[in-house]
């Protein structure tokens, strides 16, 4: 009897198996057929991984995602990054068929201006969590999010203060997914970010590798032949391999066994075949643009979803929705009851500071403290700026962030404050090692997780991180970059450490505000708008001792340029000067002074500030009949709109010399001698 019994049970798991596995390829098959009209319509939009990847994304969405998409930005979901950017329409299909607030004619718009589905996902479009365009980039963007959810999780996860309960409130509890593919492997971003999660053990991160052995130009058994999986491995990561790609059982139970390990972040080899169906599958042909209508249709026959484009079967495209939408509903729910209870445990004031994290209300107001400044003391601008910083820390909690191994020189290490480590994710200091691409990215997924990070290195490398810097300001993310030894007066390091065209580059990142501070006074005053505003900035700060200037005002760097110094009586030249080189231009005026000469010293902290004030407040700044020069110690590019000729311009753009300071100024005409005597032969 009990045989008959069990067999009978066994009978019935087998044909529920059946069944539901003949409702997953069924509604996989939608997915597909969804994301190939999206493509088709658009004319073009990597059907390649968006054919390969899908069973991945159906997998991880219908079996595990925490997402709830009528609360599309609860603080306690799981965080998935498309690290593979190109293969948005899949993503796209995906969050349709999730129940996100996209319709048809969004999925229709696709790749067209100003659409909700543009050709690769943006932040700030429902259900996507990051901008990921370059390559690597998503996924070193994740290992940020990670590391935010660990100091999160260990900041408000908290036992009750009842001692009888040992229950811990975890308030924050959530995985971070990534897609990724080839071509993010291949990038070096990627290798320092691995790097990154392994040592810290972020056992919450787990990536999801199509490996489609494809890249644009060839498959990859010509450009990329490394053992993925020992490199991981080698780097303190758990490795699982998925044989068959097509398979979603074999996918979720690889996803399961990795959910399992919280030391050890993990990588899902799911090996897949790019452009799977196609008449051109296996081949880099499949890899972008628009598929022939021949294919088109003949993969959608294949899938058992011909028909016209963007027509749903009902039934499959329900399960889809319901699965992820039942689970979400369900999970959300459960934490509302945690939520609850926290407040009653905790007191209400860190809960108060969590929400305030989620909407990103933090802030404090720099003008206000006492910064008990010396005004005769002479100190490198990056111990001035290591005071405000320390400042800030002590307000802030979450103001966090490292130094590419460099902080010992950029004088960026809070004080008193603990280093995270794999032990103890209380700390504030992140130790990023020699990784500035990667510390960039993540930086960028620590704002994404509500934090006010900050990311140092010297200027001259500071092109390591230009693309990650070029993805916070896409996301305008209140990221701070710290460049310090930012001129030629480095000195003796020479030209590989002297940078010369790093700040023109930055000026010209749209949305990224470049402070270039004289002094104390104008750190504070920089440092003020940027937690008030929340916008990505740089802080660019020489190597130069320099005193607190008597002209230099806090609140007027919100301007973006003022008068510092004013002659006694007519105005013969102005100079516009920014950072370390004010207190030079102020010795240019002094000397200058002696001969007859009125020198107004304009400081220009912020250009883009500058450039944002009306004309009239522009104007008041540069009497008509006066002459205009400019002094900054680096390149002159973005400074010629300023002067009538390139001969008013105190810059320098040739690579440096390895020489000390005063060899190189004198080399170049920038000591104090050689400029005096230049504008008097100019005017």
């Amino acid at each position: 009897m009990y045989l008959l019994k069990s067999l009978f049970f066994a009978i019935i798991i087998y044909s529920k198996g059946i069944r539901w596995r003949k409702v997953d390829n069924r509604s996989l098959a939608v997915l597909k057929g969804l994301a190939l009209d999206i493509i088709q319509n658009a004319k073009g939009g990597h059907p390649g991984s968006t054919l390969s990847a899908a069973p991945i994304l159906y997998t991880l969405y219908t079996k595990h995602m925490k997402v709830n998409s009528s609360m599309y930005d609860w603080i306690n979901r799981d965080r998935f990054v498309l690290s593979a950017g190109h293969a948005s329409a899949l993503l796209y299909a995906t969050l349709f068929l999730s129940g996100y607030q996209f319709t048809v004619e969004d999925l229709k718009n696709y790749r067209r201006l100003n659409s909700k589905t543009p050709s690769h996902p943006e932040f700030g479009t429902i259900g996507v969590d990051a901008s990921t365009g370059m390559l690597g980039e998503g996924f070193a963007t994740a290992v940020g999010m990670a590391l935010g959810e660990r100091v999160l999780e260990e900041r408000f996860n908290k036992k009750p203060k009842n001692v009888f309960d040992k229950k811990t409130r975890k308030i924050i509890d959530y995985h971070t997914y990534v897609l990724a593919s080839d071509g993010d492997l291949m990038e070096g971003i990627s290798y320092e970010a691995a790097s990154f999660a392994g040592n810290l053990k972020l056992g919450k991160l787990i990536v999801l590798y199509d490996a489609n052995k494809s890249s644009m130009d060839t498959n990859t058994n010509k450009n990329f032949t490394e053992s993925i999986s020992s490199r991981f491995m080698s780097q303190g990561w758990q490795v699982e391999i998925v044989k068959n790609g097509k398979s979603i059982s074999e996918i979720n139970k690889a996803i399961v066994k990795a959910k399992k390990n919280t030391i050890n972040p993990s990588l899902i080899i799911v090996n897949t075949t790019i452009g799977d169906g196609s008449k051109l599958e296996g081949t880099p042909k499949i890899h972008s643009g628009e598929l022939t209508k021949e294919d088109y249709e003949q993969l959608k026959r294949g899938l058992g979803v011909e028909g016209l484009p963007f027509t749903l079967l009902k039934e499959p495209a329900e399960n889809i929705r319901n699965q992820v939408i039942q689970r979400g509903s369900t999970l959300y729910d459960e934490w509302e009851k945690i939520v609850v209870e926290y407040q009653k445990d905790m007191i209400s004031d860190k809960y108060n500071e969590l929400q305030n994290l989620a909407y990103n209300n933090t802030e404090i107001d720099l003008t206000k403290i006492d910064f008990g400044i010396n005004y005769d003391l002479k100190e490198t601008l990056r111990e001035s700026n290591s005071k405000v910083m320390n400042v800030i820390a002590d307000s802030m909690w979450n103001f966090i962030g490292g130094a590419a191994d460099v902080a010992s020189a950029t004088l960026t290490y809070l004080n008193g404050k603990e280093d995270i480590a794999y032990n103890n994710f209380n700390g504030r200091n992140i130790l990023y090692g020699v990784r500035e691409n990667a510390s960039g990215a993540i930086s960028n997924g620590l704002a994404l997780s509500g934090f006010r990070p900050f990311a140092s290195t010297f200027m001259a490398f500071s092109d390591y991180m230009k693309p990650s810097i070029r993805m916070t300001s896409l996301m305008n993310l209140p990221v701070t970059y710290i460049f310090t030894h930012d001129s030629i007066t480095v000195g003796a390091d020479g030209p590989t450490h002297q940078p010369i065209e790093q700040l023109a580059s930055l000026r010209a990142t749209p949305n990224l505000y470049v402070y270039r501070p004289a002094d104390m006074v104008e750190i504070i005053g920089a440092w003020n708008c940027i937690l008030k505003e929340r916008k990505p900035a740089v802080i660019s700060l020489a190597k130069t001792e320099v005193k607190v200037q008597g002209g230099t005002n806090m609140l007027s760097v919100s301007k973006g340029a003022y008068i510092e110094a004013d002659p006694s009586d007519i105005i013969n030249i102005v100079i516009i000067a920014t950072g370390a080189e004010v207190q030079v231009a102020n010795s240019i005026k002094e000397r200058l002074k002696t001969e007859g000469i009125g020198v107004r010293v304009i400081s220009m902290p912020c250009m883009e500030k500058f450039l944002e004030q009306t004309d009239s407040y522009k104007d008041s700044l540069f009497p008509s009949d006066a002459k205009i020069f400019v002094l900054e110690y680096e390149g002159s590019f973005g400074w010629e709109k300023f002067v009538t000729s390139t001969d008013y311009l105190l810059t320098v753009n040739e690579f440096g010399k390895s020489a000390s300071k005063e060899e190189i100024l004198k080399y170049y005409k920038l000591d104090l001698d050689s400029m005096v005597e230049r504008i008097k032969s100019l005017i």
